[in-house]
């Protein structure tokens, strides 16, 4: 979410998307990892900010760590539903954290990723993926941090229409599509290699634009995996 709001409150700020972030109450849950997740590779696995409550389960209730002057209302709105902090829940807390950070079956070298790709524009690792990725978009489709869309006027009638924005995918060969017929991504070579620069950009304030969740693996048709594809090119390289 904080990707995405350097995206849509920056100026000119979404009108839309800051009203209903405006409106929202931020809860998170703490998880296990699955075989997909490599979050903690980017520091994404543990939240310090950009929550009002976040919940962590202990062996009978939960830890709940508040994250700003919406969630301190709430809990003190549902006070009841508290109880003081004690040294058992602390233990509790400790191992569990312990447990989870010891529990990620992938990980990602992100040292120095964005030199690398820099100089594995050309890597044969694309070509290779490229034949075997299907174009089906449902990897910008589960991710969380996807934004692209497009600007469309559907007619309503013969007077009447109305203007729409709705998502859009970078592995569509019409999303490159420009005035003149022009595609500055005409190929599925070009679509895919754009996606992992794109998600490996890195943010000085936000981080990489991949916050590590796993779910293109998950949702691939294909099969292909994320960390695999960018150890590859890296391993290319030497």
């Amino acid at each position: 979410m904080e990707i995405l709001d350097k995206v849509y409150l920056a100026e000119p700020v979404d009108p839309y998307y800051k009203k209903r972030r405006e409106n929202s109450i931020i809860i998170g849950i703490s998880c296990m990892p699955d075989e997909y997740c490599f979050c903690k590779s980017l520091g994404t696995d543990f939240a310090m900010h950009g929550f009002d409550l976040f919940l962590h389960e202990l062996p009978d209730g939960w830890l709940v760590r508040v994250g700003s002057v919406r969630g301190h209302e709430i809990a003190w709105e549902n006070e009841e539903l508290f109880e003081e902090l004690t040294e058992e829940d602390v233990k509790n807390f400790r191992e569990f954290e312990e447990k989870r950070a010891n529990s990620f079956k992938k990980h990602l070298n992100k040292k120095g990723l964005e030199d690398i790709l820099d100089l594995a524009y050309n890597s044969p690792v694309w070509k290779k993926y490229e034949k075997i990725c299907l174009g089906y978009g449902n990897c910008n489709m589960v991710c969380p941090t996807c934004r692209c869309y497009e600007v469309c006027d559907l007619w309503m009638n013969a007077y009447e229409a109305v203007r729409v924005r709705r998502y859009d995918s970078c592995f569509m060969e019409s999303h490159g599509l420009v005035a003149g017929g022009h595609n500055f991504r005409p190929t599925r070579l070009d679509r895919f290699r754009h996606r992992y620069y794109c998600k490996s950009y890195f943010d000085p304030s936000a981080g990489f634009n991949c916050v590590g969740c796993g779910r293109c693996d998950e949702f691939c048709p294909a099969r292909i995996e994320h960390v695999k594809v960018l150890d590859e090119v890296r391993e290319g390289l030497q």
